[in-house]
């Protein structure tokens, strides 16, 4: 069951993640900017899944649960990461080199975390067959109560501090899956968690 709620918290997450930055970009560049966000977390999520795909050997059998964890926790760690990196970047949007520049900057930065949120995604959805169901139904209802969530959070703060929310969010979804794992491991990634939410 803890492996489902972590599979529902990492799909909330990565959806606030995605509507959030159509907010930031609307106010950071121009308004129809926003719509880079939608490319941006769909290419992150299509290369999570692509290394997935094309690198077995670092999702043995034995490790996928591990790795579904540790990809939620690296989204959580890159989420802010990336958000820091962004307000730390002079904001010039005009015909220049400099504008592609910017703008190629903000691409890469902000699909690392959608790269670990498509790993994490993917392993859940690819690695347990039989339980793809309910799997899939616990990655859709997230992915729609994060649109819901989202829209909640924006009233009660701002898009910066609500980026930071998601990425608690995400660590929630860590800790989930590491009650599925043994115990050894159990302590590395709560250890490295607790550290993220600090």
């Amino acid at each position: 069951k803890s492996y489902y709620l972590g599979v529902f918290f990492i799909a909330l997450a990565t959806l606030m993640l995605e509507i959030l930055l159509t907010r930031i970009f609307s106010v950071v560049m121009w308004y129809h900017f926003a719509f880079l966000a939608i490319s941006i977390a769909m290419f992150g999520l299509t290369i999570g899944a692509l290394i997935v795909y094309l690198i077995p050997l670092w999702f043995p059998k034995k490790k996928i649960v591990l790795r579904t964890g540790q990809s939620a926790i690296l989204f959580a760690i890159t989420t802010i990461l990336s958000l820091l990196i962004y307000i730390q970047i002079p904001t010039k949007i005009n015909f220049h080199s400099a504008n592609i520049f910017f703008l190629t900057t903000t691409y890469i930065l902000f699909a690392i975390p959608f790269i670990f949120s498509g790993i994490s995604i993917c392993l859940a959805l690819t690695k347990y067959p039989k339980q793809v169901n309910k799997l899939y139904a616990a990655d859709l209802i997230g992915a729609g109560l994060g649109c819901i969530f989202v829209i909640y959070t924006l009233t009660r703060t701002n898009g910066p501090t609500a980026v930071f929310i998601t990425a608690l969010l995400a660590v929630l979804s860590s800790f989930l899956f590491i009650f599925s794992i043994t115990y050894k491991n159990k302590k590395k990634l709560i250890f490295i968690s607790i550290l993220v939410v600090l």
